[in-house]
């Protein structure tokens, strides 16, 4: 059997081990595959029947044209809406959360994680709960507006630039790539620290739900993958995941992004901006370091040039060395020996995932066998880190 097909099963298994018995709006357990398909193509068909509603409460915004579907989102529907000469302000970015994972309808998904989203905007901006963390350097987009019975989210539109993703292939300096981990490295570890013991963050963002479906989707999957790789400590390796899965339904430590991979990073003149908040949890920071770092080293063993390579590499290292300055004296507090032996057990579980599991396709990895020469070296690498972490240096300049 090949991987595409094996990927097929997985989410027909997914869908039906992760369905929530109801949600918001749509109900997700009435809602079949084939369902999901349909709404997902009609969707498109006439994508401002869902909008005009709540275009209708932003009075000083005028749209002009279609809506112009954006690209790139795994989780949710995305669009810029552009305004007439004199809307206030001149474009929007529109994002509906469907009850299911946009680019795999058959995997259901709670959409209520907009809401998520939407209390992380509302907590960065001035007053808010999250206000002193963010900076003109590195912030979230703007929250205009939520429309909770349509699941969709209004917010600025920060701008038409590359995500990290797309800026690790153009030309650009080993400077202007450390400082761009700097600043990354800087507002995580901010984050961590400013939240960490802080209750009322810890009840405003319980997304536990979401938790679970990550426990059912990457990490209870993992043996699978493993065996899938050809790796002959599958059992171990599925083991160690589901137990740090497990770990992950706990109660937390501090706020955590959540999904912190290039394509959430958004590279613009005036500085970083951070999207796509809707994974955020009161968890714990293992998981924003293992993911971020999981998706650098991929970007560096699949770089398409030297140049690309070595920025991925310096924005890893500044960014854990800026994270580790700016935990200070509470590091052992929030990440810690055991939170750095963590990241590395998710490290390993996202590489496996994105190289012979469910979100290969479209990715890195696209395509290649579970026998191919470099999916048997991430799949490796990815093996070290789950069960012999100390043994690797991926995370040394945590100290």
């Amino acid at each position: 059997m090949n991987i595409k097909k094996e990927q097929m099963m997985d989410a027909k298994l997914l869908a039906f081990k992760t369905k929530p018995e109801s949600v918001t709006g749509l109900v997700a357990g009435k809602f079949s595959a084939n369902g999901a398909r349909e709404e997902y193509q009609n969707h498109f068909k006439r994508p401002e029947d869902r909008l005009c509603v709540t275009l209708d409460q932003i009075p000083e915004f005028k749209i002009t044209g279609s809506p112009q579907k954006l690209s790139g989102g795994l989780l949710n529907f995305v669009w810029r809406l552009n305004g007439t000469i004199d809307s206030v302000p001149y474009s929007l970015i529109a994002k509906w959360a469907p009850p299911y994972i946009a680019s795999s309808p058959e995997v259901q998904l709670d959409p209520d994680r907009i809401f998520i989203e939407a209390k992380i905007l509302e907590g960065f901006s001035a007053g808010g709960l999250l206000a002193t963390i963010g900076s003109e350097e590195v912030r979230p987009p703007r929250f205009i507006m939520l429309n909770r019975s349509q699941h969709l989210l209004v917010m600025e539109d920060v701008c038409q630039c590359p995500d990290l993703a797309v800026w690790l292939k153009e030309t650009h300096s080993t400077t202007e790539a450390a400082n761009i981990g700097r600043s990354l490295g800087k507002f995580i570890g901010r984050l961590h620290r400013l939240s960490a013991q802080r209750p009322q963050l810890a009840m405003e963002f319980n997304n536990r739900n979401i938790q679970q479906t990550r426990l059912a989707v990457l990490y209870g999957n993992i043996h699978n993958y493993a065996v899938r790789a050809h790796l002959p400590n599958a059992e171990q390796l599925g083991m160690a995941a589901v137990e740090y899965g497990k770990l992950l339904q706990q109660p937390g430590k501090a706020l955590i992004m959540g999904d912190l991979w290039l394509p959430s990073v958004i590279v613009s003149q005036h500085g970083l901006r951070v999207i796509d908040w809707e994974l955020a949890h009161y968890g714990r920071p293992s998981q924003d370091v293992g993911h971020f770092a999981a998706h650098l080293w991929m970007h560096i063993h699949r770089a398409g040039t030297p140049r690309a390579a070595k920025n991925a590499g310096t924005i890893l290292e500044s960014f854990l060395t800026a994270y580790r300055f700016a935990l200070g004296p509470d590091f052992d507090k929030i990440l810690g020996v055991t939170g750095v032996m963590e990241s590395a057990i998710h490290f390993g579980s996202e590489i496996l995932a994105r190289t012979v599991g469910l979100f290969q396709q479209g990715y890195l990895y696209d395509g290649l066998p579970g026998d191919h020469a470099l999916v048997q070296q991430a799949a490796q690498v990815a093996a070290n880190h789950i069960l012999d972490s100390q043994t690797v240096n991926t995370f040394d300049a945590l100290g």
